[in-house]
C-alpha cells in the first residue's frame, strides 16, 4: 500500500515507537523555524482548513491499525503544523472510537492553542507537546520567524492559558539556539514563563540534524546544563539530542538499583565510559549493558553524550550524591 499521510512506525527519542500522521502538505506552517528538519516553510499561514483530505487520512490509518501494530503513540507531526488542518478533530474521534488502545500525541508549535474550536477538537488527545523557543519578541522573530500578525505576547498568553487548563498531559519542548536564546537573561525569562505553566516535563532540544540556516550550531553539554540547573527546581527536565539527560525520578535512589546497575553506576561515577568500555570492565555483553543503561537513564541516574569516539555514559550529579 502506498501511503500519503501515515508514516512509520518510527523509533522516536521522545515517544518510543510512534506512528506518524501528516495532516498538511510540505511545508505548511505558521512559523518558519531556523532549526526545522522539514526545511523552510513554503506556505506561511495561520488559516485553518482541510489541507489534505481527512477521509483519505482515516482510510490509511484504518488499513495500518487493523494489522494491530505495537505502538507507544500515534503522533500528529510531519510536514508542518498539524493543527492547521480543520479536520484534525475528526481524525482524533475516529482513533478514539475505533482504536482506543493507542495513545495519541500532538506535536505543535502552539500558535493555534488559543482557538476555542481547536481546543474542543483535540480534547481527547492524550499528550500535547507544544514548543517554546523564545523568551521574548526579538528571539521569536529570529528563531521562529512567525507569519505576519502572529504576536509573541498573545502566543505566550494563549500557551499559558492552555497549559493551565488543558486536561492532557503536557510536555513542553524548548530548542536551544546558542547565541540567541541562551543568555543568562534569556534563561531567567524562560524560567519566569515556565513557572506559570502546568507541564509534566520540559524537553530541551538542540541541533542534531541540518536545519534551515547555516549559522545554527548545537548547544554544548555545559550550555544545556545551565538550562537544566535553572529549570529543574521548577519541573522535571529531559535533554535530547547529542547530549541526553533526564531528571531523577522522585523516590528512586542508587541504593534501589540491582547489583549490576550499581556496578555500572560506580564506574561511570568515576569517569565517562562507552558500552564497550563497560562490557570489558564488567565482563558483560554489550547488549546487556545497553538494557541496564537504558534503565539507569530512565530513572535519571546517568547522562549520555555523543562524542567522536562514540557514545559515553556518566553519572548525573544527583546519582553521585
Amino acid at each position: 500500500m502506498v501511503r500519503h499521510y501515515v508514516f512509520g512506525p518510527v523509533a522516536s527519542r521522545r515517544l518510543g515507537v510512534s506512528l506518524g500522521v501528516d495532516l498538511v502538505p510540505p511545508k505548511t506552517c505558521s512559523l518558519d523555524c531556523v532549526y526545522c528538519e522539514a526545511k523552510a516553510t513554503t506556505l506561511h499561514t495561520l488559516e485553518r482548513r482541510e489541507y489534505v483530505p481527512v477521509d483519505a487520512v482515516i482510510r490509511e490509518l484504518d488499513l495500518v491499525l487493523s494489522e494491530k501494530p505495537e505502538l507507544d503513540f500515534i503522533t500528529f507531526s510531519g510536514s508542518g503544523e498539524p493543527t492547521l488542518n480543520s479536520g484534525i478533530g475528526r481524525v482524533v474521534d475516529f482513533l478514539k472510537e475505533r482504536y482506543p488502545q493507542y495513545p495519541i500525541c500532538l506535536l505543535t508549535n502552539g500558535c493555534t492553542l488559543g482557538d476555542p474550536e481547536l481546543r474542543r477538537e483535540i480534547v481527547r488527545i492524550d499528550r500535547v507537546v507544544p514548543s517554546l523557543d523564545a523568551s521574548n519578541r526579538e528571539e521569536f522573530e529570529v528563531i521562529n520567524r512567525p507569519v505576519q500578525g502572529l504576536d509573541f505576547d498573545r502566543f505566550i498568553a494563549d500557551l499559558t492559558d492552555f497549559c493551565r487548563s488543558a486536561p492532557q498531559e503536557i510536555f513542553l519542548e524548548l530548542f536551544i539556539v546558542p547565541g540567541v536564546n541562551d543568555s543568562d537573561a534569556s534563561i531567567a525569562r524562560f524560567r519566569e514563563i515556565i513557572s506559570r505553566l502546568k507541564v509534566k516535563m520540559v524537553q530541551l532540544n538542540t541541533l542534531d540534524r541540518p536545519g534551515v540556516v547555516d549559522w545554527l550550531r548545537p548547544s554544548a553539554p555545559e550550555n544545556t546544563r545551565r538550562f537544566i540547573a535553572a529549570l529543574e527546581p521548577l519541573v522535571p527536565v529531559e535533554a535530547v539530542g547529542p547530549f541526553r539527560y533526564r531528571s531523577r525520578v522522585f523516590g528512586h535512589a542508587p541504593e534501589l538499583c540491582t547489583d549490576a546497575e550499581r556496578r555500572i553506576l560506580d564506574l561511570v561515577s568515576r569517569r565517562p565510559a562507552t558500552r564497550a568500555d563497560l562490557a570489558v570492565a564488567l565482563g558483560m555483553e554489550e547488549e546487556k549493558i545497553g538494557i541496564l543503561i537504558d534503565s539507569l537513564f530512565k530513572f535519571g541516574l546517568v547522562e549520555i553524550e555523543r562524542q567522536p569516539r562514540g557514545i559515553f555514559y556518566s553519572a548525573t550529579p544527583s546519582a553521585r550524591r
